[in-house]
Parts: C-alpha cells; sequence; structure tokens
C-alpha cells in the first residue's frame, strides 16, 4: 500500500498563537516562527508523520495492488469522507470507479466493504490497481495536539542548532505526553 497526500497540510497554528507562546513582541523572527510552524505541522501531520493521523481536513490517495478481502480500512483517522474508490480490471482495460460501496467509521478509524451481497472487484494485479481517494482529519486541532506543537516550536526556537554543549531538560516526554493518546499506530 502506498499513500500520498493530496493537499498541503494547512498552518496548525497561527504566528500569533506561537509568538504569544513564545513570549516574542517583535515582528522580526516572523518568518523563521512560521518555517518552524511548517515543520511542526509536518512532523505532526505530513505524509510520513509520527502521529499518523491529518490535522486540518485534507485529502488523500491510497493505492495497493488488489482490494483485501472483505473491509478496507482507511489508514488515516479521523475519516472525513471517502471520496472515490477506483481500479483497474483484470482484464487490463481502462480504470473503473466503484460507486456502490459502504463507509464505516467516520470521525474514527473508517473503513469501506463492498455493497451489500457483492464482493470486490479482481484487479489485474500492478501496484496501482486500487485507488482509493479519501479525506480526512480534525474540524477542530484538539487542545493537547496543539500545545505539543507549541511546545516542539518553543525548544526548537530556543535550541537553533543540531547539538549543544548545555544540559537540557527531556521536552520530547512532554510532547510524546500530549500526542499518545492520538497516535494512530501503523498495523
Amino acid at each position: 500500500m502506498d499513500l500520498r497526500l493530496v493537499t498541503a497540510v494547512a498552518p496548525i497554528l497561527t504566528t500569533a498563537d506561537a509568538k504569544a507562546h513564545l513570549r516574542v513582541l517583535h515582528d522580526d523572527d516572523n518568518t523563521y516562527i512560521d518555517g518552524l510552524i511548517a515543520v511542526a505541522g509536518d512532523w505532526l501531520f505530513g505524509e510520513n508523520s509520527w502521529i499518523g493521523r491529518p490535522a486540518p481536513a485534507s485529502e488523500w490517495e491510497m493505492t495497493m495492488a488488489s482490494f483485501p478481502v472483505g473491509c478496507l480500512d482507511i489508514p488515516k483517522p479521523p475519516l472525513v469522507t471517502v471520496d472515490g474508490v477506483f481500479y483497474t480490471p483484470a482484464d487490463g482495460g481502462a480504470e473503473r470507479e466503484i460507486t456502490d460501496f459502504r463507509t464505516f467509521g467516520v470521525g474514527g478509524n473508517g473503513y469501506i466493504l463492498p455493497a451489500i451481497d457483492t464482493v470486490w472487484p479482481e484487479t489485474d494485479g500492478e501496484p496501482e490497481s486500487v485507488r482509493i481517494e479519501f479525506t480526512a482529519g480534525y474540524a477542530a486541532l484538539p487542545a493537547s495536539i496543539k500545545h505539543a506543537a507549541l511546545l516542539l516550536i518553543g525548544h526548537w526556537y530556543e535550541n537553533r542548532e543540531a547539538a549543544t554543549e548545555a544540559k537540557l531538560s527531556d521536552l520530547p516526554m512532554a510532547v510524546d505526553a500530549l500526542l499518545m493518546p492520538y497516535r494512530n499506530w501503523p498495523s
């Protein structure tokens, strides 16, 4: 299975939110702070993110060689919609769309099933023979995820080098504690 982010990740925080957390009152570092916001968003919610979830609702495309037997899990909760199910038939013809399928788990770990009394069709078995378009993400970012992003941004703002001689306390523990309930572990 391959997964691709179709729409770019929107900023997860405003510059004003980050500056308030950093206690920055000037505008000299706005570009740098915006960069840190983008990095935090990518680390948390990008294509290969640590948390395994999208933040603001975003469009995704999943491809695979064939349909599974039974349910087809949508890998990036919370699921908003399944926008299209397409496949290349076993005879190698043109891509076809399946319009009659059932969606379950909207708002959480979603999955789809074929229509009642049907099965998924056979594909030609090539790597991208099945293509699922879906939208997933939060309508509003949970407060603990937002705070974890602010902690990361604060840490990166104060520690701009890859290494330091100073003994730093373990910030990731706080970030991990805030994010762990939301982590979507790959199966």
